[in-house]
């Protein structure tokens, strides 16, 4: 099977196709900050896994790659419906399972699986299937009607303020403006269950998701207060802006909370 850095390979040549060399100088050149890239242009991408599937590994390993990319928030939410197979993994949360049983019944798919890979809100595909997945991703940074800009600025380790300019404020709808919390990297040695043995690596593991306010179109200028989680203390804090049902993802950023704060 040809390697994840060769679906990526040509994916980006066929990106470069379309869209012509200045997009893909610009918006795929890793070590780009990601407040770099315009915020309509960033696109989501989250992987339903577990340390208890054996088929997740190379998914895994996928969003490793994807992560990477200046273009591309990637998200890896740990589903608990595993943990009763003599694993139960760290970061697994009934709530993300519950978040991926949304994205289900909105599909009109027969069953919940790992790995699973959703990009945007709106397309799926097996996370060891990269062909579909940068096909998805492709498809969706095809689609700009209905993108919205999102601004994210830390102002200290307790807050953020989240912006949504009044001439960007155009979406005639509902949505949800959300917030994550999300680690950079976990290893994590497996001595039990399907993957006993095997050492995981995970990528940009979400800790928390929850909703901080309801979007109508309108401009939006609002701090937010942190709620800290027990025993965690995550790299990154994120935006999503998802219609109300758990849509289509309208626009997103990330800010890493680890950088010095900001001078008054």
């Amino acid at each position: 099977m040809p390697s994840v850095a060769k679906f990526l390979a040509a994916f980006h040549a066929r990106l470069r196709a379309v869209f012509g060399a200045a997009l893909i100088v610009s918006s795929l050149s890793l070590g780009v900050a990601p407040q770099a890239i315009a915020q309509d242009q960033l696109t989501v991408v989250e992987l339903f896994t577990s340390q208890g599937c054996p088929a997740c590994p190379r998914a895994d390993k996928l969003l490793g790659e994807l992560a990477g990319r200046a273009d591309i928030l990637a998200l890896s939410f740990h589903v608990d419906y595993w943990d009763y197979y003599g694993w139960a993994d760290p970061f697994a949360s009934e709530v993300y399972s519950q978040r991926q049983q949304r994205y289900l019944n909105q599909r009109g798919l027969p069953y919940v699986y790992t790995p699973q890979i959703v990009v945007d809100g709106r397309w799926q595909a097996s996370g060891n299937k990269p062909a579909e997945v940068l096909e998805n991703i492709g498809t969706a940074r095809g689609e700009p009607a209905g993108r919205v800009s999102v601004r994210l600025e830390r102002i200290s380790d307790e807050q953020i303020r989240i912006r949504i300019p009044e001439t960007d404020a155009r979406y005639r709808g509902e949505a949800d403006i959300m917030l994550v919390r999300f680690d950079e990297k976990h290893v994590t040695e497996v001595t039990r269950g399907e993957n006993r043995g095997k050492t995981i690596v995970n990528h940009h593991v979400v800790r928390l998701i929850r909703p901080v306010a309801r979007w109508n179109g309108e401009a939006v200028d609002v701090v937010v207060s942190l709620q800290e989680l027990d025993g965690a203390d995550p790299a990154y804090c994120a935006i999503l802006v998802q219609e109300h049902g758990q849509g289509r993802i309208l626009g997103a950023i990330w800010v890493d909370m680890r950088e010095p704060e900001p001078r008054g």
